[in-house]
Formats: C-alpha cells, sequence, structure tokens
C-alpha cells in the first residue's frame, strides 16, 4: 500500500514540476502581491488607508486618545492586527495633529468620523488617502488606478563603500601661523571699512580655488564677482576652506544612496523616516526616481565635485514609508519629527532645513469648488463631493502651516525651499513656497528661485516674496550610471567624460537651485557670519545680465584673486562695469540646452 501511495505522490510531483527554462517574463515584469516588500504583520491583504485630522484646539486634550478609540471602535472595520492599525501623528510639544487608521476595504461609502456626535468636536476632516484596491470610484465613476509595483524598475545596488554612519568629517588643520594670520587680518582691516564685519571676514578668511571643466558652469558663475565674465574667472571655483564646518542640514527627501561616488564622504549624522510603517533606510522600498532626486538634492548640498558645502553635517529625513509611498500622512509625519529633533537641540545650534519637494494642495481660501481635481493631488483617493475635499484639504493646508509656524518660532531655524518648476507666468502654487508671502519680512525663511547660468535670466516661477536665484539649468547631478552610459536613457545627454567619470549629468529644477542656496547658507555659518546677517548679504546677488534675476554670489572679492588674474578695470581702480544686455555662454558647441 505504501509504495502506491508514493508512487502517486512522485506522479503528482512531475505534474506539478515546471522547469525555469520555461519561465519567459522577465524579471522585472513579473507580478507581485501588493505587500511583498510590506514587513511581516503590519497589514492587511488589503486595506483602505485613512488620514484623520485633529482640531487644532484639541491637540492637547487628555482624553482625545480615549475618545476617538472609541470613536473607532464603533464606527470602523479595521484591518487585523486591530490594535496595531491605529496609530497617532503627534509630537512631544504640538500633541496630537492627526491619525491613521487601516481598514478594510469598502465599495461604496468612505469612513467619515468627523460626522460623528464626538467626532464632530474633535475631528476637523477624515479621508481615505491610498488604497489597495485597483478600482477607486471617484464620484460615483469606476476609474482605473495602479497599485504600487515595486518591481516596476530594475533593483539598483546601492552596495559597496562606508555606510553614511562610518564617515567622520576631517577637522579642519592649523591653516597658517600666528604672525601670518595677524598680518592677513591687519590686511583686511586696512582695506574693507572698519564697521563692515562681513567685509573683513571676507578679506581674512582662508579660501581655495578649485579647478573646474567647461562643464561646471553652475559652479563657477557662484562665485563670479560683479563686473567679471566666464572667461575671467579662468575655469576656477572659489569657495571657502573647509565650507560648511560645524553646519547641520535637514534634508526631506524621498530616498538617498549615500554610496554613490558623490556622496559617500558626506557626514550623515543619523536618518529620520515618516510613517507608521518607516522604512529600514534611504532607498529599500523607495522607487528610483525619489532616490535620484534626493540623492541630487544632498550632492548640491555638500557633494565632493558640485556642493557647496562639503563639509557640513546632515539630517536626512525620509518622506516616504517602507511601500515607497508619500502621502500626506506621511509628510506631515516627518515634518513633526524634524521639529521634535531640532527642538532638542542647543540653540545655538543653527539648524537649515531644505525642502526641495513641493506638494501640491489647492488654495482654499481663493480656488473655487470647481477648481479642484480629485484625481491631481497626492495619493487622495477618495469619492466624497468636491465641497467635502475642501474641507480636507483645508485641513491638511492647517496642520502643515501649524508645524511650520512652529518651526519658525525657533530662533535657529532656517528654512529653504522650492520656488517649483511651472512657467514663470505661472503663479507659485505648490507648499511650502506658498507661505512665503506670509513669511516674507522673516530673515530665516527663504523661497528660491531657478535661473539658466548660460544666459543670466530666471526659467522658473517667480513672484516678488523669492529673494534669490540659483543656477536651475544646467546643473550638475549626480545619477544612475551602468556599463559607461546613463542607466536611465531620460537624463540629459549625451554622455561626457566628466559626467562619466563621476557619475553624474545634467538636469534642471528649482530642487536643485535650493540646496545649492542652502550649502551657501551653510558655508556663510561657517565662516563667522552672524544669522541675522545672512539674508542681507545675500542681497550680493547680482543680475547677469541687464534684465535679469538677482543671482547667488558667495560673496568672495577679486582682491582675494591672483593679481594677474584680475581684470584690467579692477587693477586699474575703475568702477565696476553694468552687466551685458545679453548673455550666451555655450557649455560647447554641440551642447543644446538641458531645460
Amino acid at each position: 500500500m505504501w509504495t502506491f501511495q508514493l508512487l502517486y505522490l512522485i506522479a503528482l510531483s512531475l505534474l506539478q514540476y515546471r522547469p525555469a527554462a520555461a519561465v519567459s517574463v522577465p524579471a522585472r515584469k513579473r507580478e507581485v502581491a501588493f505587500h511583498e516588500k510590506l514587513k511581516i504583520g503590519t497589514a492587511a491583504p488589503a486595506i483602505d488607508y485613512y488620514l484623520c485630522l485633529i482640531r487644532k484646539e484639541e491637540m492637547k486634550n487628555p482624553t482625545l486618545v480615549q475618545s476617538i478609540k472609541g470613536i473607532v471602535d464603533e464606527s470602523v472595520s479595521l484591518a487585523p492586527p486591530r490594535k496595531h492599525t491605529l496609530r497617532w501623528i503627534e509630537s512631544e510639544e504640538l500633541g496630537k495633529l492627526g491619525f491613521t487608521f487601516e481598514a478594510l476595504p469598502t465599495s461604496r461609502i468612505l469612513f467619515q468620523l468627523e460626522v460623528t456626535a464626538v467626532g464632530q468636536a474633535l475631528i476637523s476632516s477624515c479621508n481615505r488617502v491610498r488604497s489597495d484596491l485597483r478600482i477607486i470610484r471617484y464620484g460615483g465613476t469606476d476609474k482605473e488606478l495602479q497599485p504600487f509595483d515595486p518591481i516596476a524598475e530594475e533593483i539598483y545596488d546601492f552596495g559597496g563603500g562606508k555606510r553614511p554612519g562610518d564617515v567622520k568629517p576631517v577637522k579642519p588643520e592649523i591653516l597658517d601661523s600666528g604672525y601670518k594670520k595677524f598680518l592677513r587680518k591687519l590686511v583686511g582691516f586696512l582695506k574693507m571699512p572698519f564697521g563692515n564685519s562681513i567685509s573683513r571676514i571676507l578679506a581674512t578668511v582662508p579660501v581655495e580655488a578649485r579647478n573646474t571643466t567647461n562643464w561646471q558652469l553652475d559652479m563657477r558663475v557662484l562665485s563670479q564677482p560683479p563686473g567679471t565674465t566666464a572667461e575671467d574667472s579662468k575655469g576656477m571655483f572659489w569657495n571657502f576652506q573647509y565650507p560648511g564646518w560645524g553646519q547641520l542640514v535637514y534634508v526631506l527627501e524621498g530616498g538617498f544612496n549615500m554610496q554613490h561616488k558623490e556622496t559617500r564622504h558626506i557626514h550623515v549624522e543619523k536618518m529620520i523616516f515618516a510613517g507608521p510603517l518607516p522604512a529600514d533606510d534611504g532607498y529599500t522600498g523607495a522607487e528610483l526616481p525619489n532616490v535620484d532626486h534626493g540623492t541630487a538634492v544632498v550632492a548640491k548640498i555638500a557633494g565632493r565635485n558640485v556642493g557647496v558645502a562639503t563639509n557640513a553635517t546632515l539630517v536626512l529625513a525620509r518622506t516616504t514609508d517602507s511601500t515607497g509611498t508619500m502621502d500626506y500622512a506621511a509628510f506631515i509625519d516627518i515634518l513633526l519629527k524634524v521639529y521634535d529633533d531640532v527642538r532638542k537641540r542647543d540653540p545655538k545650534q543653527i539648524c537649515i532645513i531644505n525642502i526641495s519637494l513641493v506638494l501640491w494642495i489647492p488654495n482654499t481660501d481663493y480656488a473655487g469648488v470647481n477648481s479642484v481635481n480629485q484625481k491631481s493631488y497626492l495619493y487622495l483617493v477618495g469619492n466624497r463631493n468636491k465641497v467635502a475635499y475642501l474641507v480636507f484639504y483645508r485641513a491638511v493646508r492647517t496642520a502643515l502651516d501649524h508645524i511650520l509656524e512652529n518651526l519658525m518660532r525657533l530662533p535657529n531655524v532656517f528654512i529653504v525651499a522650492a520656488a517649483g518648476n511651472e512657467n514663470p507666468k505661472v503663479p507659485i502654487n505648490t507648499w511650502p513656497a506658498t507661505r512665503g508671502e506670509y513669511y516674507a519680512n522673516s530673515s530665516r525663511f527663504i523661497v528660491v528661485g531657478g535661473y539658466a547660468p548660460g544666459y543670466g535670466e530666471n526659467i522658473f516661477q517667480i513672484v516678488p516674496y523669492v529673494p534669490i536665484w540659483a543656477p536651475g539649468g544646467w546643473v550638475n547631478i549626480p545619477t544612475r550610471w551602468k556599463y559607461g552610459d546613463f542607466e536611465d536613457p531620460k537624463y540629459t545627454g549625451p554622455p561626457i567624460g566628466f559626467h562619466r567619470e563621476f557619475e553624474l549629468s545634467f538636469s534642471s529644477g528649482t530642487s536643485f537651485a535650493t540646496p545649492t542656496v542652502t550649502g551657501m547658507i551653510a558655508a556663510w555659518l561657517s565662516i563667522g557670519i552672524k544669522p541675522k546677517d545672512i539674508v542681507p548679504f545675500m542681497k550680493t546677488a547680482y543680475q547677469r545680465v541687464k534684465y535679469g534675476v538677482k543671482a547667488l554670489y558667495n560673496g568672495i572679492p577679486l582682491s582675494r584673486w591672483p593679481k594677474a588674474d584680475r581684470p584690467a578695470w579692477y587693477n586699474a581702480k575703475k568702477s565696476t562695469p553694468p552687466p551685458p544686455d545679453t548673455l550666451d555662454i555655450p557649455l560647447t558647441d554641440q551642447q543644446t540646452s538641458p531645460f
């Protein structure tokens, strides 16, 4: 009998066996479960993910947790495990701004906790922000929505090199003997007005000239003094020695590759992770475009070849959770965690927060109901009417503004935000840049525009409260290379030797102009310029063409250049020439504009 059973099992296994060679579907195209990359036990097979925001006056209510738990238990079919699917978005100082919960999917209705008797007093708005269902209903009509596919992109190997925690900054050595320092300071005092402390700093602080290639126009223009031309710089980028030393920069991005040639030397103090399902590192679960963007932003701050403040210390705040998603809940959560982290530090430690990401939130104070597109905004997959959407957007914006307001109350915080990449005629329409008007008189909230360094003209959105422009075209950033060519064909080409050597490419956008300004602020602070003087000193920015924008300039004067390299008008003590009417600096004869 047992012989017959054994033969039966062998025959059954042979029938079910399929040789590996018969599988013809490429690995990157294979279908996977929605939660293949999630941690075990963190989610049901399919869930609806909700964000509920608490009214500002109730954020510190001592009975809030008990009251909300009662509403949820009574009204919501929570996904298992029920004890762990309701999570608070909270701050030690600001209280509980909201909560998220995972519910079993519903076909026709949303859980509207704010309409319950108790919920009306506690919750400003509640809405579904993510769903695993393929069919999401918008206003009663079926629309196809593709689920997140973690295998949609080829897995990129981020291995090799030292881990961020192992990289330590190099302490500056003694640069000169005592008498040389004294003489240099004495010369500086004689050259510059005694009352101008910044001028004295710039005349005496150690500087160095970095030889750049013809492809690094975005770096050279940063140290190009008024009245000079691109040819006058002789290919040099002038910077302070050990720029950014002792300065702390927070970077909010969707992912980071800190093993790239351009970033592996950067000193990272720590990483902060968003959401109730936090990631484990800078890139696992994140979509490659998010990792690429974050890596480029970090490099423009402190990268080896393309960074301005190479000795700054960074805190990396990943805005995407372990699924690779950034929704409103994740962004509010990471901003709160950054606030708590800054607040715990010594008030004398300046913290520069770089926000190159932009959030599309309708301006509900001015936008009419009909102007809200239910599908245009960040992972919002509810099915309520447009009035309810306006209420939800207003609640999201109120929560973000509340955190931003409290960050700005901290005297040691600078916030540097991207203006956006729309046409110059389009008003600024993304958060946090939309808050620039409110903080227009602040010396610590800076909205950055982008200009074309080859033409000296603005190329993106512009409003009166954008005080500074940095290169936003022809920007060198780190990218993914494979077999001597771009791994992603979308990168601006063709590949050149300089880019191939350091695994770089050209890109454009205020996303990269913003960290350039952030890095410059860190560099200025590191040489002793006081925080209150940063924005006034930023006015050394000047027009590169007659009707151009105020382009960033690090302030290193011509007096620090070798005498043989100074232009004739300067040596003859003539006045500074005005900017030209037009400018057209080609990178090479064949290079075309990448924006």
